[in-house]
């Protein structure tokens, strides 16, 4: 069953006469299919009854006074969209100077925010936290501290900000790994001067100091590398599907699919290598594909598309949505629903920001006609 949190949310809209036909039609099929739903409803009316809307007021807040709504409203270049919900605000903040104390939802971007990433009341991003695991999981250091100077294996390692720091003097044998949860990412320095930033849902396993005749450190995810120029020690980046040689260079790797792994090559000189040991040498301004079913091939890319991540921007053009919502499950910790199978293939260009997945949401919902709306701390995908 839907929290009663969205059922009463979708109550007020309701009673309001500003509920979306596509909502009204959802929940009509919810109350008709759920008795749990249905009776919730029916508590909700007889409350109303009982207790008048001043019940809801611990339940809705208000963050925006009419002032600022009318305000808004006088702005020209609003969209019809925006104008709309703003209309709904100054609708209900009027009821509240009359002394109905409840609004909107859709007024406080702030809280809807927080929906988005609530579930139970209960914020996933505070189980998530950065880690360094030291040889076997024989130590587990936590990132999000606040420390500055780590005790990793006996050696002091430095950490600035959300970067961790490995110096060339640095001694000890011990494998780290270095997790970056859902909704994080983090950027990491090794003892050979390699800078290296890890995308969410990431994982990089290196030694602490780098010995013998190759530098070789293990990917699951997606990373940006700068490598630190050694051409006495090659250095290499093994995934499950597949490893990429390194001279000095700067490409982009990403391992996170089960069936292909792509390298996008900025500058210097890279070669994809397969475990049945065929290869490909890629040249600045291509990327390398490689699949077990399909073997290797190559295309130019555009750097811009493929690196935004480091900004905490995803670009995409032709994407599909099934794509799209493979990150917002990275980026957001937020598990995605087709509740349309056909959903899944519509093609979309556009951006998603990782600080404003609602901007993201509305826009898709104008330009493609998609709506979405988190239950039970899933996001729905319906038409």
């Amino acid at each position: 069953m839907v929290s009663e949190e969205y059922i009463r949310r979708l109550y007020v809209e309701k009673i309001m006469g500003v509920i979306s036909d596509d909502d009204d039609r959802w929940l009509q099929e919810e109350l008709l299919q759920h008795p749990e739903s249905l009776e919730l409803w029916k508590k909700l009316e007889n409350d109303l009854d009982t207790n008048g809307l001043r019940l809801f007021t611990d339940k809705i807040d208000i963050s925006k006074d009419l002032a600022t709504v009318r305000s808004h409203l006088s702005e020209q270049s609003i969209s019809i969209s925006k104008r709309r919900r703003l209309s709904y605000a100054a609708t209900a903040i009027l009821l509240l100077a009359g002394g109905i104390f409840f609004s909107l939802y859709l007024v406080n971007k702030d809280k809807m925010d927080a929906a988005l990433l609530v579930n139970g009341g209960q914020q996933k991003a505070d189980t998530n936290q950065v880690q360094l695991l030291v040889g076997d999981q024989e130590e587990v250091v936590t990132l999000d501290d606040g420390h500055t100077i780590l005790n990793v294996a006996g050696q002091q390692v430095r950490k600035e900000g959300e970067m961790l720091i490995y110096n060339k003097d640095i001694a000890g044998s011990k494998t780290n790994t270095l997790v970056v949860p859902p909704t994080k990412d983090y950027k990491l320095v090794l003892a050979d001067g390699t800078k290296v930033w890890l995308n969410s849902s990431s994982e990089l396993k290196f030694p602490m100091t780098f010995s013998g005749n190759s530098r070789e450190v293990y990917l699951k995810g997606e990373a940006y590398f700068e490598i630190a120029e050694k051409a006495d020690q090659p250095f290499i980046v093994h995934t499950d599907k597949a490893k990429v040689n390194v001279l000095g260079t700067k490409f982009n790797l990403n391992a996170y699919a089960e069936d292909h792994v792509i390298t996008a090559l900025l500058q210097g000189k890279v070669q994809m290598e397969s475990p049945n040991g065929t290869s490909l040498l890629l040249s600045p301004g291509l990327s390398g594909r490689y699949s077990k079913k399909s073997g290797f091939s190559q295309e130019k890319f555009d750097p811009l598309t493929v690196l935004s991540w480091k900004e905490g921007v995803y670009y995409f053009h032709g994407t599909t949505l099934l794509e799209i919502s493979e990150m917002i499950n990275r980026w957001f910790d937020l598990p995605v629903n087709f509740e349309n199978g056909e959903l899944k293939h519509i093609r979309i260009s556009g951006l998603l920001d990782k600080k404003d997945l609602k901007g993201f949401l509305h826009d898709l919902n104008t330009t493609a006609g998609v709506r979405a709306m988190v239950i039970d701390g899933t996001l729905h995908f319906r038409l």
